[in-house]
């Protein structure tokens, strides 16, 4: 914290499952405890590790980050993580690295962006969002930035909803 010149970290993650995550987590929630770090969260956890995590720690964590998007769904994860009345954080929403230009061109997300006088990248966002999925997509560039901010002006269908469901392949872009 002195290094960056902050009073407090707004959110911290533990990156992923792993040997001495329990402790790393403790450490987290005494600089919880210390006002050092306001939230605390995990990346790249799903059912089986946070049945065996959760009941070890005593902070809830705020949000669980993984990797979401529509060939990666995580259909059974997002909801078991919402039950426990955590935040669901989706990084990759546009496929990844090597991913994006195919998922961004895909014909089902091309037809419901073209219904809605969207982008596929809005349709994918909104998809997200109607699911209670908070995104992170990345951009430099300001027309991206604005266009990933404008989702409020429509709203998927339960049909467009359900068709977006489908194109699930499993196909997750990146390991931790």
């Amino acid at each position: 914290m002195e290094k960056l010149d902050i009073g407090y970290i707004d959110l911290m993650l533990l990156h992923h499952p792993g040997d001495g995550d329990v402790a790393a987590y403790h450490a987290m929630e005494q600089a919880v405890a210390d006002g050092k770090i306001r939230s605390i969260g995990l990346s790249n956890w799903y059912i089986e590790e946070l049945e065996e995590f959760l009941p070890q720690v005593n902070i809830t964590p705020a949000l669980v980050q993984n990797e979401i998007h529509p060939y990666y769904q995580e259909q059974e994860v997002v909801p078991y993580i919402q039950s426990l009345g955590i935040v669901t954080q989706g990084w990759y929403p546009f496929g990844g690295r090597g991913h994006t230009a195919e998922l961004l061109g895909d014909p089902v997300i091309s037809a419901i962006a073209e219904a809605h006088g969207v982008t596929s990248a809005q349709v994918i966002l909104r998809w997200n969002l109607q699911r209670g999925v908070v995104v992170i997509p990345g951009s430099s560039n300001p027309d991206h930035i604005r266009e990933n901010l404008d989702l409020f002006g429509f709203e998927l269908t339960d049909e467009e909803m359900a068709q977006i469901a489908a194109l699930e392949r499993g196909e997750k872009h990146d390991w931790y």
